[in-house]
């Protein structure tokens, strides 16, 4: 495997030169909608755009319903082919493009991360990539389970002798370097999984990524990852918690709770059919506090205990009511979360919300008037430089896609990410780390 260093802006002396790939096919595997994308970079202005995407632009899309996988564990591999592949087709079309390889955005349900401390003898020489790349090769078996298989590496922090809080090692001489780092990892057997789906279609697997650091790469700010943000991505059946500070993830978390559970409270109380309660709450929304609500009606069918079809009158009130309700225990199980964990001692300055379920209108007034989070700023999160045909490739609901596209053609810029992929070291690659070795 070949490990792609991508340093903070502020080591950009020591940043590696990494490949950038003029077009990629990506494959976002989510909980209720499996998404697949086609991209190509836009432009190449620094200075265009702030995020740390420079511009990408999305040539095809496909999406089809989540089939085949349900709690994290893969019920029906024929299903779970028929919506990875339905989607690369749809996009295919679109494209005009045949996808031979695609990389797979990995939900964070599906993620176990922790972190891991290495030392290693270094004698008195300047620190090189190779010092690096040997602290960070951990034995699976020994730092997790040894049915799990490596994704990201995230350096935290390293030190060499007594010196502590060491950003960039690179050139620095000591004995031991050591180094604390936040690796994520995923069942071996759910991706060789999906490897085999999308084999026995012709279709490679060139990596994975997990979903929630996908959206990091897509919406957030450079200025956030410095000076610390949470990022909350609301899906269907999860809520996925991501902290990040001086330019490094720190933590990764997820609860059992997303804005299906929410769709689903509006069809069980008004009696309606899911696809209707899916409506209502996406055309109303949600909010804090409106006095006309409770005179205002809106028509709703419903459906007897004999499954016939009646219309009824209710108030927006208490369509506002269900609504908010779900929310608020949502995001309070989010703060206990991460109260439980610590988390909220990692000096985070903002949250941001991003994710399918992030759409639904008044989620931020809500949050303002309730003063969740200790009453931090909270904005909603969106896709920073992509550009298409549809409207939906600038909606939170493509975050994860289009960070994994910046991801997948190197569009990064300003956060600290170590990739662990599917590539192998080309004969050059390994010749040079010989040469290395042998200084």
């Amino acid at each position: 495997m070949c490990i792609r260093i991508v340093y903070p802006q502020r080591l950009l002396l020591f940043r590696k030169i990494i490949d950038i790939r003029k077009e990629v096919a990506v494959l976002d595997l989510g909980t209720d909608t499996t998404c697949a994308a086609i991209a190509k970079i836009e432009r190449k202005d620094s200075d265009a755009l702030s995020g740390f995407g420079k511009g990408i632009r999305i040539l095809g899309i496909g999406y089809q319903l989540t089939k085949g996988i349900k709690r994290g564990a893969i019920t029906n591999l024929e299903d779970l082919e028929d919506s990875l592949i339905g989607s690369i087709l749809t996009a295919e079309k679109e494209a005009q493009k045949n996808v031979k390889s695609v990389f797979v955005s990995i939900p964070s349900w599906a993620i176990v991360s922790r972190a891991i401390d290495n030392s290693i003898e270094i004698g008195q020489v300047p620190v090189d990539d190779v010092h690096v790349n040997s602290l960070m090769n951990f034995d699976c078996s020994r730092s997790s389970d040894p049915t799990m298989e490596m994704i990201h590496i995230f350096p935290i922090s390293y030190s060499i002798d007594e010196n502590d809080g060491i950003h960039a090692p690179l050139g620095m001489v000591g004995e031991i370097l050591s180094g604390t780092f936040h690796v994520m990892y995923a069942k071996s057997s759910l991706l060789q999984n999906i490897k085999n789906c999308l084999s026995r279609n012709n279709i490679d697997v060139e990596g994975f990524i997990c979903s929630t650091y996908a959206s990091v790469l897509s919406v957030l700010l450079e200025d956030e990852t410095i000076s610390g943000v949470t990022l909350i991505d609301i899906g269907g059946t999860t809520t996925s918690i991501c902290c990040i500070n001086d330019g490094t993830v720190l933590y990764l978390g997820t609860i059992p709770v997303g804005s299906q559970n929410v769709t689903n409270d509006i069809a069980m109380v008004l009696r309606t059919s899911k696809s209707n309660a899916e409506r209502l709450k996406i055309l109303y929304g949600v909010s804090a506090e409106n006095p006309h609500y409770e005179e205002e009606q809106i028509l709703v069918s419903r459906i007897d205990e004999y499954g016939e079809e009646h219309i009824q009158n209710i108030s927006k009130g208490m369509l506002n009511s269900i609504i908010a309700a779900r929310f608020e225990e949502m995001l309070e199980s989010v703060e206990k979360h991460i109260e439980t964990c610590g988390a909220d001692k990692l000096l985070y300055q903002r949250i941001v919300i991003t994710g399918g379920g992030s759409r639904i209108s008044g989620l931020t007034g809500l949050i303002r008037s309730r003063r969740y989070f200790n009453g931090l700023s909270v904005r909603l999160g969106k896709p920073v430089g992509t550009i298409g045909s549809h409207d939906f490739v600038q909606t939170a609901s493509f975050a994860t896609a289009a960070g994994a596209a910046m991801y997948c053609l190197g569009e990064l810029q300003g956060i600290s990410s170590i990739r662990q992929s599917l590539y192998k070291k080309s004969f050059r690659q390994k010749l040079i780390t010989w040469f290395k070795r042998g200084v």
